[in-house]
């Protein structure tokens, strides 16, 4: 069993190896469109566990959560401009690139802020090892879930028709 800090570490290293082999990939491949459907839907079972779960147990760190969501939002919005860049434009692979660095940059934000998170917020191990389950549950949940997968997909395409 993992806590909660190992299971956040382990799934933004999901994310940035996904992310990793996305840029690898031949632009406009059909293995791009694969690891880019795996990366949205890990992307965001990764902000629903957060935004449900890790962050609502650490509401005595609300500054730090405040910027996280921010900062969620930001990888939204940066998200929505790489899906409306076709992939015959020039600047297709850096909208994707500044998607994947500001995708990073919270991953490693997040870390170093939140992983543990700041006095008053202290959690035993217990609440940990129950918080990681719950994670780690929640995540597997959602890849198993048809809804869950036609969710993000319509999430992607109204992220690129805005």
């Amino acid at each position: 069993m993992s806590n909660a800090y190992d299971v956040l570490r382990d799934h933004h290293n999901v994310l940035r190896g996904l992310g990793g082999r996305f840029k690898a990939a031949r632009v406009g491949s059909p293995e791009r469109q694969a690891i880019l459907d795996e990366l949205l839907r890990e992307f965001t079972i990764h902000m629903r566990i957060e935004d449900d779960i890790y962050y609502p147990a650490l509401a005595a760190a609300s500054r730090l959560i405040a910027i996280a969501h921010a900062e969620h939002r930001q990888i939204y919005d940066q998200l929505a401009v790489a899906l409306r860049t076709p992939a015959d434009s020039p600047h297709h692979v850096d909208e994707w690139n500044s998607f994947l660095t500001v995708l990073e940059a919270h991953a490693d934000e997040e870390e170093r802020d939140l992983v543990p998170p700041p006095a008053p917020v202290d959690l035993t191990d217990s609440e940990l090892e129950d918080l990681g389950s719950r994670m780690a549950a929640e995540m597997q949940r959602q890849r198993n879930s048809k809804f869950e997968q036609l969710h993000v997909k319509a999430r992607a395409r109204l992220l690129t028709a805005l």
